[in-house]
This record gives structure tokens, C-alpha cells and sequence, in this order.
């Protein structure tokens, strides 16, 4: 077998760990490597071949990255008005206030550039066709995300889809359509006709959104709350063109074609029926896989196709790991980048699950039913420490939900829409919208049952893999478990399987011992307080348009550090950037009591108002309301509910969004309490806060100013920074450090705080 094909792997892979892109320079420095092949003794090539094959890998993986990143927006020119042309790539993604696409640049600022944008179209825009070529007025910054831990990292992504801006589009007399024509991007064209012409055929059917995605591969318009019944049935896979849908489309296609093939004496002394079958699958699959997108799963999963189709048509005999094998080669030429996604993982890992339990072995007789039992058990046992690591989570009713979908989807919704879908292109009249219909209607029944089972049943598991060794442990231990009757110790795999339900992450352990972390939630506000038994979360991150911060990134957070329950959480104020997450989170967790400013906001969770005087202390740490007075007039920001948290000589003051008038209310009534280690700005750095009076009361050394990167707000402001600097704080920004922690006891200094994006950064972080 090709292992040098695995060497080569680990070649691409490693550039993923790297901090920095090395430049091409070093690739000189393989040139020795490539000439001691010749030098060296018989039994040492085999060595230096494989040493090469690795930094083939690697080279390979750093030229694809180079060309990819080989332009990037100059820091000069973020949030400046930018006159750009070039094609919308991709079919607009239309929302009820915006529209978003793909845009492939021609020139930038009247320089002839070839890059890919994502842009936002807010307020009426006009009507956007993929392939048309545009003069647009744009403002944009680099690619550029909130990085926490258990978070989203939305750089990786924009890298894997070579998006090497972001922005949005300025309305101006000098956005123009410059030319529509058929011949740019036909395929994109072809896809908006699709789901166009599929809108018109289903319209109000809330499935609809799934039928489209079956056909195109369009997920855009599938609802958060469809997206959450997927998920908690473990059948999201069912609208992610991959291999099960690339494959069982050529598969129904070979089968028919066979079938007639052999009806015409002529045509099987051309070509045996198998074999033309096998052609004429491969065709309308590698069609498919273009009318869905060809995203990085459709590639993957078409390579795949394309060497197991090889072996036969050669009519070569070949073991399962060779095609594997191939497969994973041809996709890493490529696509090198393919490696950071989490299709890649998933797919490959689930075939070599399959062809790892179904190979070697002595053939039993069984039923079809139990051989689909099998190989489910096998892919849901085999990807059970990916799914862990890469969502958190696991169904424990997939068995029950794929006994219904995965047949009735795969066999029936899937080919009704295709047919419905060829009909509507080929025929007039409404056969093919019939044809959807039916379909859309089918699809019903199965999504009744997939949604008794998600809201009947408590029906996921949520629990992360904390760490790489555990992560290790536990696929060893699956690998054991999936070993052949026969092999020793085979249940010995139960034992490395230990680490992932034991092990707990780290936390405060001793009484007096704090812990705190401000999340990089961008325009808003999340901090979480551990201590040895208790957590405490202030603030809830924003809500605008479908981005839920709650949802999005606190409760991974809370999941990755093994939070379990909330014993209070304060909501300082009704503005949206502080609040939006908080439903989210009391869906998503236990909290034991919700303290707020606006206590008519949470009624059905029997909110408690905060006000100056409340106290209370955990495991020796002392948290202590300041405001507002409950005789105060304050409203809105000013009522903000200020938390002072104190161990020993080192303190925490979390002043929400108070301006001014709260600030010298505070000074007025606690002016010598106010002394704290850590300060976060109030109203996130704004003019109208931060009084010389309050930095002079409470004297921090630290400074966090929790802002979004590029806000349209420019917050902090240069006044505010300027007062904070006089005083000798250290100043910290959210959007430019990710998540920051600061951990300390009530007998020791805060000795400097862990920036997560310096913690986790790899080459295609912004810094």
C-alpha cells in the first residue's frame, strides 16, 4: 500500500501548527535533503525518501497558503471607501435587512487585484445576480474574528474559503451593474435559477429551505431552530453534500443505467453494462456536485467517487486502503487547506471506520438490517471523539432518528427533489413544482418524527474533549473497541475511554481563589467569575440580526471549562449588547438566580433588581453590589448594576455601561472602595465615562475595554485612553487580545493576564 501517501499527510498537516507562515525562502534548504538521496548508503534511501515525501507535503501545503494569502488589505486602508470591481462569485444570500455574496475582485482602488471578498448589502439594495460584473463602493477590514476558547474561529474559515476581506457596501451613485453575462460563473447562474425557480415552487413551505439544500447545496435559509433539531438528532449530515449524497446519486444512477444498458445487444459489445453504468454514474455525480457548489465536502467526496471508480473500470484489483488512500492524495494536491476542516475529518475518518471493521474479517451471514445497525454503531462509535472535540455534543437518539431519515431522506426526499428539480428546468408547466411538493409534504412526516424526538427527549449529550491527551486516550480506545472478535484484550479500549468521562478541566481549588475571564464577544459584554464552588456571569454578550453571542460563544465556553451550572447571573442593563445572549443561556444552562437592572425583562425567571448594598460571599471571595441606590433616579445606562468582586488585596470592579452621573454618584458614596486591581471601562471606553475622578478613585492597574474590532462606535476613545494611560494602567483590548483571564488568591499579585489569541494563534490569526 502507498503509506508514503500518510507521510505526505503529516507533511500538510504540520504547517497548521505553525505561529507565523514561513516564508518560501526556506524552501531551499530541502534542496541538501534531496541530494544526500544519492549519497547515501542502500539501507538508509528508504529513510531520506520518506524524510522528502514530508517536506513535499509541507512545501506544497506553504505554496498553496502563499498563493492564497499573496494579497491582504493594508491596516491604511480598513474602513476607508474603496471603489472595487469584479464578479459576484456566488448566489446572494438574501435576509429580511441585508444581502451578503461572494465577491471576486478585478481591480482594488483602480489597482488590478484577484481576490475573494464577503460583502453585506444593508438597506434596499438592488437585485444581485451571481456572475454579473460590478462597480461597487465598499469599506473593509481584514479577516478578523472573536477568538475564545470553545468558540467559532471565523479566520480559519475565511482562509479555507480564500475570503481575504470582509466589508460592506457603501450606497453611492457609483455602485453599477458594468456587464451580465451567461458565460461568467454559468454554474453560480445555474444555482440561483435553481433555488429561484424551487422558492416560486414551494412557497410558504418551511421546509422549503431543506428541499433547496438537498438540490444545491444552499443551507442559508435553514432556520437556527431547524439547525437545532438536526443537531439534537444527530441528522445534519442529511443537508451536507458530501459522500452519501454524491455517492447514492451516482449509485441510483448506475443502477438504471445498467439496467437499460443491457436492454441493447450493441451497446454491451461496446461496453460491458457494469462499466458504462459505473461512467454514466460518475458523469451525473460530478454534475451534482457542480450544481451543489462543489464546496470542500462535494470535492472530497467526488475524489472519493473517482477512484473507486477507477479501480473497477481498470479492472484492477485493489484493497479498500489503496482507494482510501488515493483519495486522501488527490484531495491534499487539491486542496492543502482542506485539512483544517471539519468535513475533512469527519468523512475520511468515517470511511476508514468502515473499511477498517469490514475488511480482514471472517464474512457472517447477516440481514440488511443488522449490517445498517453495524456500520451505524461503527461510524457514530468511530467519530465519537471528533464529534466530541469539534461540536461539544453528541445525540443519543441518532439511532432512532436515522431509522426513519436516513431511509426515507436518502431514498426518497433526495431523488424526489432532483427529479422535481430536472423537471423544473427541463419541462414547462408545474411537474417538477408537483414532483417538490410531494417531496416537501413527505419530508413532513420525517421531520414530525425527528422533532418529537428532539423535544420529547433530553436527547444530547454535552460534553467536550478538554484536552489533546484526552482526545488521544480516547481514540485509541475506540480503535481498540472496533477491533476484530478475536483480538486481545479487545474491552481493555473501555479503559481509554476512562479519561473522557473523569477527567475534569482545571478551575479554582482553593477557598479565596478567583478566577476571572472577560470574552472577546465583540461590540458588548461577557465576564465570567470562578471560584472554588461557584460561577458567576455578568453580562451576556450582544444580539443583532441571527448572531447570538449567548448562544455562539458563552455557552461553549462555559462547556469547554466544564461549567455545569450558573449560581448567578447579572444582567447590567437592558441594552442589547449586554443582554442579547442571556435567553439563549438560560435555555442552554442550569442558573440558579438572575440579578438585573431590568427585572421586567426576565419575569418568567423571577429576576432579582440589583441595587447598592446587596452582598454576599463564596468560598471566601466577596462580591458587593454599589449601585444603583434603590432611591436612585438613574435609567438606562447610568442604572447599571456595578459589581465590585474583592479577595484579600486584589479586586475586580465591573461597572456595565454607567456614564457620568453614576460615575460620580459611585465616587460620592464609595470614593475609598472603589481601589481595584482590574477595572472594565465603563460603557466600553466611551467619552461620556471614565471621568479623571473615577480612574483617580479607583486606581487600576489593569484595564479592559470590551469593544469589537473596527466598531463603528471607534470605541475606546482617544480622550479615555489618553486619562487611563496618565494614570499607569495597563490597557487591554478585547478585540485585539480574544479572551483575556486573570487568576489570583487573596495572598498573592495578579502577575499579568492569558490572552487566548496569543494562547491559540496559528498563521491565519490577524494580529
Amino acid at each position: 500500500m502507498p503509506y508514503w501517501i500518510l507521510t505526505f499527510f503529516l507533511g500538510v498537516y504540520t504547517l497548521s501548527f505553525f505561529y507565523k507562515l514561513p516564508s518560501l525562502f526556506w524552501l531551499l534548504l530541502s534542496i541538501p535533503l534531496g541530494f544526500s538521496w544519492f549519497l547515501m548508503p542502500q539501507n538508509l534511501k528508504r529513510y531520506i525518501f520518506y524524510a522528502l515525501i514530508f517536506v513535499c507535503g509541507f512545501y506544497w501545503a506553504l505554496i498553496y497558503t502563499h498563493w492564497v494569502t499573496a494579497w491582504s488589505l493594508p491596516r491604511e486602508l480598513e474602513s476607508k471607501n474603496l471603489l472595487i470591481t469584479g464578479y459576484i462569485a456566488a448566489p446572494p444570500i438574501s435576509k429580511s435587512r441585508w444581502v451578503s455574496f461572494n465577491f471576486k475582485t478585478k481591480t482594488i482602488a483602480g489597482e488590478e487585484k484577484h481576490t475573494k471578498l464577503k460583502l453585506s448589502w444593508y438597506g434596499d439594495s438592488p437585485k444581485i445576480n451571481a456572475g454579473d460584473k460590478w462597480q461597487l463602493l465598499v469599506r473593509l477590514k481584514r479577516p478578523h474574528g472573536m477568538l475564545n476558547p470553545g468558540g467559532f474561529d471565523v479566520e480559519k474559515h475565511l482562509l479555507m474559503h480564500h475570503i481575504r476581506a470582509t466589508g460592506y457596501v457603501v450606497n453611492s451613485d457609483a455602485n453599477q451593474v458594468l456587464s451580465s453575462s451567461v458565460y461568467n460563473y454559468p454554474l453560480s447562474r445555474l444555482r440561483q435559477f435553481l433555488i429561484q425557480k424551487m422558492d416560486q415552487a414551494l412557497i410558504s413551505d418551511p421546509l422549503a429551505p431543506l428541499i433547496i439544500a438537498f438540490v444545491t447545496g444552499f443551507e442559508d435559509r435553514i432556520t437556527q431552530s431547524q439547525w437545532q433539531v438536526m443537531r439534537d438528532t444527530g441528522t445534519s449530515y442529511l443537508v451536507a453534500i458530501s459522500g452519501l449524497h454524491v455517492g447514492l446519486v451516482a449509485s441510483i444512477v448506475f443502477v438504471f443505467a445498467q439496467f437499460l444498458w443491457r436492454f441493447s445487444s450493441r451497446l454491451t459489445l461496446l461496453l460491458p453494462a457494469r462499466e458504462a453504468g459505473i461512467i454514466i454514474g460518475l458523469f451525473i455525480g460530478l454534475l451534482y456536485s457542480a450544481v451543489s457548489g462543489l464546496s470542500i465536502p462535494t470535492q472530497r467526496a467526488l475524489v472519493m467517487l473517482l477512484m473507486f471508480s477507477l479501480v473497477v473500470l481498470f479492472r484492477r484489483y485493489s484493497k479498500s486502503w489503496n482507494a482510501w488512500l488515493w483519495s486522501l492524495f488527490l484531495v491534499l494536491v487539491i486542496n492543502p487547506l482542506a485539512v483544517l476542516t471539519i468535513g475533512f475529518w469527519l468523512s475520511f475518518c468515517a470511511v476508514a471506520a468502515i473499511i477498517y471493521v469490514g475488511s480482514g474479517r471472517i464474512k457472517q451471514n447477516r440481514s440488511r438490517l443488522r449490517k445498517f445497525w453495524r456500520m451505524q454503531f461503527t461510524v457514530t462509535l468511530a467519530l465519537l471523539p471528533l464529534t466530541l472535540l469539534f461540536f461539544q455534543q453528541l445525540s443519543l437518539v441518532t439511532f432512532l432518528a436515522n431509522l426513519i431519515a436516513m431511509p426515507g431522506v436518502c431514498l426518497i426526499i433526495i431523488p424526489m427533489s432532483l427529479l422535481g428539480a430536472l423537471c423544473l428546468l427541463l419541462i414547462p408547466g408545474s411537474i417538477g413544482g408537483w414532483i417538490l411538493w410531494c417531496g416537501a409534504k413527505l419530508l413532513g412526516i420525517i421531520w414530525w418524527w425527528l422533532t418529537f424526538l428532539a423535544n420529547f427527549f433530553n436527547c444530547s449529550w454535552y460534553h467536550p474533549i478538554y484536552n489533546s491527551w484526552v482526545l488521544v486516550a480516547t481514540s485509541v480506545g475506540v480503535i481498540i473497541l472496533l477491533a476484530p472478535r478475536g483480538f486481545p484484550a479487545r474491552y481493555l479500549g473501555l479503559l481509554y475511554l476512562l479519561p473522557l468521562f473523569f477527567y475534569e478541566p482545571p478551575s479554582p481549588k482553593e477557598n479565596n481563589e478567583v478566577w476571572f475571564t472577560l470574552l472577546d464577544v465583540g461590540q458588548g459584554l461577557a465576564a465570567v467569575v470562578q471560584t472554588k464552588n461557584h460561577v458567576l456571569l455578568y453580562d451576556t454578550g450582544p444580539k443583532f440580526f441571527e448572531y447570538d453571542a449567548g448562544a455562539s460563544i458563552i455557552v461553549p465556553y462555559l462547556r469547554k471549562t466544564g461549567v455545569k451550572t450558573i449560581n448567578a447571573m447579572v444582567v447590567s442593563h437592558g441594552d442589547s449588547d449586554h443582554s442579547g445572549g442571556a435567553i439563549s443561556i438560560l435555555k442552554a444552562h442550569s442558573v440558579d438566580m438572575v440579578i438585573t437592572s431590568v427585572p421586567e425583562n426576565f419575569i418568567a425567571y423571577k429576576a432579582n433588581s440589583c441595587f447598592a448594598g446587596q452582598h454576599w460571599q463564596w468560598d471566601g471571595v466577596d462580591f458587593q453590589m454599589l449601585s444603583p441606590a434603590k432611591d436612585a433616579s438613574f435609567s438606562g445606562n447610568n442604572a447599571s448594576c456595578v459589581l465590585k468582586i474583592s479577595s484579600g488585596k486584589n479586586s475586580i470592579l465591573l461597572p456595565g455601561d454607567i456614564e457620568r452621573a453614576a460615575e460620580g454618584s459611585l465616587i460620592k458614596n464609595y470614593e475609598l472602595g472603589l481601589n481595584s486591581t482590574i477595572l472594565v471601562a465603563p460603557h466600553h471606553g466611551s467619552a461620556t465615562s471614565s471621568t479623571d475622578g473615577l480612574i483617580a478613585a479607583v486606581k487600576p492597574q489593569y484595564v479592559i475595554f470590551p469593544v469589537g474590532y473596527r466598531n463603528r462606535f471607534r470605541f475606546p476613545h482617544k480622550k479615555v485612553i489618553t486619562r487611563y494611560m496618565k494614570s499607569n494602567a495597563i490597557l487591554l483590548n478585547a478585540s485585539q487580545t480574544g479572551a483575556i483571564t486573570f487568576k489570583f488568591t487573596d495572598k498573592s499579585d495578579i502577575l499579568g493576564a492569558n490572552f487566548y489569541r496569543e494562547e491559540a494563534k496559528r498563521f491565519w490569526h490577524d494580529r
